[in-house]
């Protein structure tokens, strides 16, 4: 008899251990479901404000946290042109990670009045940006091949760049180079480059360092190996 009852003892013991864990656990889903968005985190973001990802985004209001749906948020802000990825994250703390991976943007396409990025992804708009100034019409094929050359070079000469003009070299109106552009210089100088040596580009500051403050036109559309000239204005 006394075995028989230490028997029920344990079993219910076992019971009650069982009930306060799923209490335990059920309170736990409960404070999560109901637990309120207390702080955005937003990384990865600098053409776009982060009032600008939370309201599309539709989290302006602090709802429950875990009640959100996230991949109807990644794809609300994959819809925006600047973003090109996104990870979410969240944690018990009330705390939403949003990681922003931004289209990078390489000009402002004039002729089409367009901003262009890295990607070939073009947005029409109205604002610059300060970036270069793509004053012209570019062939379709050139267009890609000079977005391909800024893929594979320095993204900080496009800063030093005010305006791109499509400028083929002609002689007697038969065209000798199909792929020269015409640079205008945030400093006051113009260079002639073609697609080949579109790399020499990445020099530029080291070039301009010896011309000791000279303004003229700078020739990078040689095809003799490093041949670099200019000539003043």
């Amino acid at each position: 008899m006394k075995q028989s009852k230490g028997k029920r003892k344990f079993k219910l013991q076992n019971i009650v251990w069982i009930g306060f864990f799923l209490c335990f656990f059920f309170g736990f889903f409960l404070y999560l479901y109901h637990l309120p968005l207390q702080n955005i985190i937003i990384t990865g973001t600098t053409y776009l404000s982060d009032l600008e990802v939370i309201e599309v985004a539709e989290i302006k209001d602090y709802p429950p946290l875990f009640q959100l749906n996230t991949k109807e948020i990644k794809s609300a802000l994959l819809n925006m042109d600047f973003v090109k990825d996104v990870r979410i994250k969240r944690n018990i703390l009330g705390r939403m990670t949003i990681e922003i991976v931004e289209e990078r943007p390489v000009f402002y396409n004039r002729n089409r009045e367009t901003l262009t990025f890295l990607s070939g992804k073009e947005m029409k708009t109205n604002e610059l940006f300060g970036l270069p100034i793509l004053v012209n019409y570019v062939p379709d094929e050139i267009y890609a091949r000079m977005l391909r050359e800024i893929q594979e070079r320095d993204f900080e000469v496009l800063g030093l760049i005010s305006e791109i003009e499509y400028q083929p070299w002609k002689t007697d109106d038969v065209i000798i180079d199909d792929t020269r552009f015409y640079l205008r210089m945030n400093d006051g100088n113009v260079v002639y480059v073609n697609l080949i040596n579109w790399e020499k580009l990445n020099n530029y500051m080291t070039i301009y360092s010896t011309l000791k403050d000279a303004k003229g036109t700078l020739q990078l559309d040689s095809s003799l190996g490093n041949g670099i000239t200019f000539t003043p204005f």
